[in-house]
């Protein structure tokens, strides 16, 4: 057998080398992603901890005004000759009517005047179920204070009213500067309490003795964050600051600096001190937004290395990714084309019913114009007879038919757009016709009623049509406010920029998240099946703007809707 003569191949291994390769891509992927996992937590725990001392700055600022407002006030009420009259024994009606006219005044909760034993002797609260007259605070670090001629500040559980509050008192003396006794202000810090629960941050602020006094987080509230001292506790006892409660401690624990674990969820902490006795806000990030950041900076650099490496076997690919490319345009082209024509087939639906809708109002037109004519002729007929003897109740039954009349009208020019004559028109006098057309389902439903009309607003107008659409917005309104307690109803009109802008403004349960292009689509409504039609917005939209107005909405203050109608306002004396 004769040997091969070809030279042996001792060349590296390909299959090998690409292992090689692979392991060591792999490895620099790993290294770099764990470098920028942790440089970009660091980076984000910076600016988390940043925003938080921007928000913290916020807190503190409205903690410090929201105590600071009235600070002056028991100064400038302790030397007034009129309440001093409260120690002079003659009857203190007067002195607790001032006094309340104050508190009204300054949305304060209760202003107090105690005598020398802590006894109140006068208060803006007199006769009501929690009125602190005849109540002894003598027990109260601040009445002491304020006794031996300090001003004092302090919060406590008001030991009548169960209440939180924030309470400032100025010493009262006579002519001859002799002590007589202390006036006391009570703010009511539930209005603070409640505006920090909706910021949608973890904040609360503690007294010098570490007891949580406000709180985003109302389980929070009057926890401490370190054990009180007997001593302590027992002082709290003695002036009943916290009432009843057990002033337990908080379940916090400080992981490390900056870092405070509560509940079992550990957070990044921003501190500072306010200006009033020591307290200190403090406001908490949760450190998982902060991981959860990272993650998503360390994914996309990561994919971003991915797509690198991935280079190399995209030119491998190109016809496969241009095919792809051309079968997604088509993809993208089909899905255009069934959303245009979903959209015309919406559209068509919409408008069949439009024209139903049309020939149901001339039918409806034609129906009632020979009745309504035979109740006019009826009505003359009786009142030239003297059969009908109020004549108040004429006018009232004449009133109903041009009325009747009026929106048959309408619906011809519902089924046939035809010209309108237009003539000005009080807007007071429009929005009192209808809410006398509404008046009864505000009458059924409790519905509180506040109006607020400037007299003087006067817009161009055919008044049957532009009260229907009011008559539409309020029953809307009333029909929303069921089953809510105490249901209230607030219209204002006023002069705006040279427009009328008229706001009707319910305390409802809002709009569902419904917008306003949906709330005047025909047919579409909130209400449960079988409650209307879903045109009432619709036409009244339909009527505003061919008023030369605009109908638009919004949530309320209240937590209600309120709707805006702006209409074009006509001149005094302009013809």
């Amino acid at each position: 057998m004769v040997a091969d003569s070809r030279p042996e191949f001792h060349g590296a291994d390909p299959t090998r080398m690409r292992r090689t390769i692979v392991f060591v891509l792999v490895l620099t992927v790993l290294l770099v992603t764990s470098a920028v996992f942790f440089g970009s937590l660091r980076f984000f725990e910076r600016q988390v901890q940043a925003d938080a001392e921007n928000r913290l700055s916020l807190y503190q600022r409205s903690l410090n005004e929201a105590l600071r407002q009235h600070q002056h006030l028991p100064y400038i009420l302790a030397r007034s000759e009129e309440l001093r009259a409260a120690f002079s024994g003659v009857s203190t009606d007067e002195v607790n009517e001032t006094l309340r006219r104050f508190a009204d005044e300054a949305k304060l909760e209760a202003i107090y005047v105690m005598d020398t034993t802590g006894l109140v002797v006068a208060s803006s609260n007199s006769g009501e179920t929690y009125s602190f007259v005849g109540q002894n605070y003598g027990f109260r670090p601040y009445f002491q204070n304020a006794l031996n001629g300090n001003r004092s500040d302090y919060f406590a559980i008001g030991a009548t009213s169960g209440r939180p509050g924030y309470f400032v008192a100025e010493p009262m003396s006579d002519s001859n500067g002799t002590p007589i006794g202390v006036m006391a202000i009570k703010l009511d810090v539930s209005e603070l309490q409640a505006s920090w629960e909706s910021g949608g941050d973890h904040v609360f602020a503690v007294n010098g003795d570490g007891i949580v006094v406000l709180s985003s987080i109302p389980d929070w509230l009057y926890q401490t964050l370190n054990d009180l001292p007997e001593a302590t506790r027992e002082s709290i006892r003695g002036s009943r600051q916290f009432g009843n409660e057990p002033l337990e401690r908080l379940d916090a624990t400080q992981v490390s600096r900056g870092t405070l674990a509560v509940d079992g969820r550990t957070y990044l902490v921003a501190s500072g001190a306010s200006d009033w006795r020591g307290w200190t806000v403090y406001l908490l990030q949760p450190e998982a937004s902060v991981l959860r950041q990272t993650l998503v900076a360390t994914g996309l650099l990561g994919t971003l290395i991915a797509i690198l490496i991935g280079f190399a076997t995209y030119l491998r690919s190109q016809r496969i990714a241009a095919a792809l490319e051309v079968s997604q345009n088509h993809r993208r082209d089909l899905i255009a084309t069934n959303a245009r024509l979903q959209e015309t087939q919406d559209e068509l639906k919409r408008t069949s019913k439009l024209a139903a809708l049309g020939q149901l109002a001339a039918s409806v037109t034609h129906e009632l114009g020979q009745p309504i004519s035979a109740l006019k002729t009826h009505l003359a007929a009786a009142e030239l007879g003297n059969e009908i003897t109020s004549r108040e109740t004429s006018d009232n039954l004449k009133r109903l038919a041009d009325r009747m009349d009026s929106i048959t009208g309408q619906l011809r020019f519902f089924a046939r757009e035809g010209a309108r004559e237009l003539e000005p028109a009080l807007l007071q006098q429009c929005i009192q016709e209808s809410l006398a057309l509404v008046q009864h389902d505000l009458e059924s439903g409790s519905v509180e009623l506040e109006v607020d009309v400037d007299p003087d607003l006067l817009v161009e107008a055919q008044r049957i049509q532009l009260e229907q659409a009011f008559v539409n917005l309020i029953r809307n309104a009333v029909q929303a406010l069921e089953g809510t307690h105490h249901p209230k109803i607030v219209i204002r009109a006023k002069q705006a920029n040279g427009w009328a802008q008229i706001t009707i403004t319910d305390n409802g349960p809002g709009l569902g998240g419904a917008s306003i292009d949906q709330l005047q689509e025909p047919f579409f409504s909130t209400k449960p099946s079988g409650v209307g039609m879903g045109l009432g917005l619709s036409i009244t939209a339909e009527i505003i703007v061919s008023h030369g107005g605009e109908l638009s909405v919004s949530d309320s203050n209240s937590g209600g809707a309120e709707f805006i109608v702006t209409l074009p306002l006509v001149e005094r004396g302009k013809p």
